[in-house]
């Protein structure tokens, strides 16, 4: 065996387990009370009726079994043998908690105390009711079936030692005893002997052979080994020994959904149902089979039904949170994330869904977070591995996203299916645990060599390393071709610029899938470089006439309008689309937030606070509506509703983040370190939270304090860059620029990035070192040539430096790649506004086509329609950027200059002494008041 299949088997024993399940709750479906059958009515004989009740079970007519046992206990609700055969039918249907019920009731009527308590432990165990079980069934001397009993609910805990030992105590006592042949069985198969496994199996086996938990471990087993077709043989067996076991047909179902049968499965998964249980079990395989074919509405529904009976089951409440995620509600997926992850923190596969929702959130910090740790412990785990590399590219750390995408690809790619194997034999003492580890096999985050293939050739594209992109796409295509690959083809021939070849692939890609909207929007992308938006639209309309009603399409159409500065055409098709589809929260929840960047706050106030009303329990919903807030400047409404976010998902740092930022703007310091301090008590490595504090209680120089912080944030992570980048930040605050300078270089050794090289910049130049400063920032952009916000970044310090030129020319190389960067028109705009006043205009309005709602962009465009003497238009511009940022000193100046031109001084008067009057700095304040002065 090597070291990594070594690790796995380690990885899949330290899978903890879910907890348990309430006692007493009520399955789903009640069982239908029959007048009469097979000639037998409720007047019959209590014993014939028992009688016939044990031949129906035999022959696993369990539905047959249940109605005759309850014609008994309808007339004698006190009978034990019809109590005591009744949990037994219960149990062999795979409903512990009926089951439960029933054995208790036996239990006090007087029943043999020793075999009912042994399957009242046997149902405990099924539920995951581990602690319970030892609390209440205890071993004496001469008991092997109990300490047995005892062993499986230690190994569930899990403490392999002392289950083993209590496993061999009993077999000491009985050689024969299956339960401790069994839980020695998953033992060894959990440690990686799954030769002795099966040797311990068929023993079991042969002193039990018709024992369903032994029978069901062998096709467990089986499977474990990668032996489909004999632990679908296993399985059958069962059903053969125990005709309509349902769980037998659960685990066909889910060998089926392995092999991606679903056809098959939801035969097996109707069998089961048909035996007659209404189990959880059976539900949740009906959601587990909707999940695997993209039917997430439906699977929504079942596990909806599940969570309204047992709204602590905790296999559902995961299967939410992939559902919802996989439905857009990433709010609404994360808190059902965090409710597993706080029953179970440190679960693997949840962690990993929650990181997937943070990249996606564009929140890479907390994505970090969450997997560095489950890296820690499982370095060889692809989906880890990938996810790393996921959150670094979406930091920009293109290098450290291919170093982790690199080593994804030279594992084997069934490495996370072996995982979840043994962990799947690990776990099979409770049904809901088994449910988890199903969900971690079915619907597992890695899709093998082609996903990572994929976020390999992305990464190497983002880096400007066309050659190594070309060289695993070469690679990839010996597999055959598909329109993703050609796309990624364009991908590789972009970057070269080669726009030829860069159309023929997209075309290639549209060849082989008309509707493929990647490549649809990467032509249109070339359509608009070669000033062509006609060719992109008529290419989208053509694409829509052949799926009409496609809200994908329309959005696609109102970005394209977008990009043309054409607002009204881009929101006619967004609301197009709403009105096509109105129960699509995610779709609505857009339109709403283009309604904020388009300058329409009636119409997004109007929708967001309607889809809040709509979807009361919906967190994506409500954040929504609190941006909104924020975007009207309404902050004390944007803070009530993140307070209610913050309730509505309280095991979600984020909303609380937000809600300290408001506070913060509100002037409400003491809010915001008690949201912040509350934020880090959910996610303590969330280092946005951690800087955010630290900042404040340097304002406040409470220097003691925050060294406190800083340590606690080091000493956490002694090998992350966080606890540097902290340190050097509150050195820098108290004038050591010297050591601080030393902080930013072990955090950026640590993880190079774009806002750690930043910040090292800043200190070089702190530190007298500008010709440094300048050398590293300009090696880091040959190397990164497509790293926005750092050229943007070194073109405002050229600004500030007076050389204009050097940052009109790194604002042109922006714009090269990215002509539509909204930030490098406004500030290329501003350059050119004394030397070229006509390209400076062009500029501008280009711009404001882009972003017509944006107060910058608006204050840009009127103060050089100023300068050309468009007083009108100026003044209307200036009027509105001052309306939506009346915070903003500068917009303020240049409203009052555009209100002197105007004739009106008394205006412009009043306007410059509110903005000198407020306490916010602004750049241009002397040139304010001077002027003001000459009024």
């Amino acid at each position: 065996m090597d070291k990594r299949q070594s690790r796995a088997q380690e990885n899949a024993m330290s899978v903890p387990l879910p907890p348990r399940r309430r006692a007493g709750a009520a399955t789903l479906l009640a069982v239908t009370i029959a007048l009469s059958l097979g000639g037998c009515g409720r007047g019959g004989d209590s014993a014939a009726l028992i009688a016939e009740a044990r031949q129906y079970r035999e022959k696993g007519e369990m539905k047959a079994a249940v109605i005759q046992l309850k014609n008994v206990l309808q007339k004698d609700a006190d009978n034990l043998a019809a109590r005591t055969l009744l949990g037994e039918v219960y149990r062999d249907q795979g409903d512990p908690v009926s089951a439960e019920k029933e054995l208790r009731r036996a239990l006090a009527l007087g029943g043999d105390k020793e075999r009912l308590t042994v399957l009242l432990g046997k149902t405990m165990l099924m539920q995951g009711r581990y602690e319970a079980l030892l609390d209440e069934i205890k071993s004496g001397p001469g008991r092997p079936a109990l300490l047995a009993l005892r062993g499986n609910a230690v190994l569930g805990q899990p403490d392999i030692g002392r289950a083993r030992a209590l496993f061999e105590q009993a077999l000491a006592l009985d050689a024969a005893s299956s339960d401790a042949l069994l839980g020695l069985a998953r033992i060894a198969a959990a440690e990686g002997r799954t030769d002795e496994a099966a040797g311990l199996i068929a023993r079991a086996l042969a002193a039990s052979p018709a024992d369903r938990d032994c029978l069901r471990f062998k096709g467990d087993l089986l499977r474990l080994q990668g032996k489909p077709e004999l632990a679908l043989a296993a399985y059958r067996h069962l059903l053969a020994i125990h005709p309509n076991n349902a769980q037998a047909h659960i685990d066909i179902a889910n060998l089926h959904l392995d092999a991606g049968k679903f056809d098959a499965a939801r035969t097996q998964i109707a069998a089961a149902r048909a035996s007659g249980a209404g189990t959880l079990a059976v539900f949740y395989s009906q959601a587990m089979l909707d999940f695997r074919e993209g039917k997430h509405a439906a699977a929504l529904e079942a596990l909806q039904q599940i969570i309204r009976v047992e709204p602590d089951h905790y296999p559902s409440i995961l299967l939410l949170g992939a559902v919802q995620s996989a439905l857009g509600s990433t709010q609404t997926a994360e808190q059902h994330l965090q409710k597993f992850l706080n029953a179970y923190p440190g679960h693997a596969y949840a962690g990993k869904l929650m990181a997937a929702l943070q990249v996606r959130a564009k929140h890479p910090e907390a994505a970090l977070a969450l997997v560095r740790p489950l890296l820690e412990q499982n370095p060889d785990d692809v989906e880890l591995l990938t996810l790393a590399g996921e959150a670094h590219m979406a930091a920009r750390q293109f290098s450290r996203a291919a170093e982790h995408y690199e080593k994804a690809a030279g594992i084997r790619p069934d490495a996370p299916k072996l995982r979840t194997a043994l962990a799947l034999s690990r776990l099979g003492n409770g049904d809901s645990a088994r449910a988890v580890a199903e969900l971690e096999r079915a619907a597992g985050l890695d899709r093998g060599e082609g996903r990572i293939g994929v976020l390999l050739v992305m990464s190497y594209l983002r880096a400007g390393q066309a050659d190594k992109a070309l060289a695993v796409l070469v690679e990839m295509e010996k597999r055959g071709r598909n329109p993703l690959l050609d796309n990624l083809r364009g991908g590789v021939a972009m970057v070269r610029k080669d726009v030829a070849g860069a159309r023929a692939s997209f075309n290639r890609a549209l060849a082989l899938d008309p509707l493929y909207l990647p490549a649809l929007d990467n032509l249109a992308q070339l359509d608009m470089l070669e000033r062509r938006p006609h060719e992109a639209k008529k290419r989208y309309l053509a694409a829509l006439a052949e799926s009409p009603g496609s809200a994908t399409l329309m959005e696609a159409l109102a970005r394209l309008a977008t990009r043309e500065g054409k607002t009204a055409e881009a929101m006619t098709w967004l609301e197009r689309a709403h009105a096509e589809h109105p129960r699509a929260l995610g779709l609505a929840l857009r339109l709403v937030d283009f309604y904020v960047h388009a300058g329409e706050p009636r119409k997004a106030l109007n929708l967001a606070q309607k889809l809040r009303a709509g979807h009361p329990a919906s967190s994506d919903a409500l954040a929504m509506l609190a941006k909104v807030h924020e975007a009207n400047a309404d902050l004390p409404a944007a803070a009530d509703s993140y307070a209610s976010l913050a309730s509505l998902v309280p095991g979600s740092a984020v909303p609380l983040t937000r809600l300290a930022t408001l506070r913060l703007r509100m002037g409400d310091q003491a809010g915001a370190v008690e949201a912040l301090r509350r934020a880090l008590g959910i996610a303590p490595d969330l280092l946005e939270a951690r800087m955010t504090l630290l900042h404040i209680l340097i304002g406040q120089k409470k220097f003691a304090e925050a060294r406190m912080l800083v340590g606690a944030a080091q000493k956490r992570d002694p090998g992350g860059a966080g606890g540097h980048k902290l340190d050097g930040d509150l050195l820098s605050a108290q004038g050591q620029h010297g050591p601080a300078l030393k902080a930013y270089e072990r955090a950026f050794a640590l993880a190079p990035s774009a806002p750690a090289l930043i910040q090292l910049h800043g200190a070089l130049l702190r530190t007298g070192k500008a010709a440094e400063a300048e050398a590293r920032v300009a090696l880091w952009l040959r190397e990164h040539p497509l790293d926005v916000p750092t050229r943007l970044y070194f073109a405002s310090g050229k600004v500030v430096a007076n050389d204009a030129k050097g940052a009109a020319d790194q604002l042109a190389i922006l714009l090269a790649h990215d002509p539509d960067n909204v930030l490098a028109l406004n500030e290329l705009a501003l350059l050119h506004r004394r030397q070229d006043g006509k390209r400076a205009l062009a500029l501008a309005e280009r711009a404001h086509r882009l972003a017509p709602a944006s107060p910058a962009v608006m204050d840009t465009l009127g103060t050089i329609l100023l300068d050309a003497g468009q007083l009108g238009r100026a003044l209307a511009l200036l009027r509105k950027a001052s309306a939506l940022s009346p915070q903003s000193g500068n917009i303020g100046y240049h409203l009052g200059l555009g209100l002197a031109r105007s004739g009106d001084k008394r205006a412009a008067r009043k306007e410059l002494e509110r903005v000198l009057a407020a306490p916010t700095p602004f750049s241009e304040r002397e040139q304010a008041r001077t002027f003001l002065a000459t009024l």
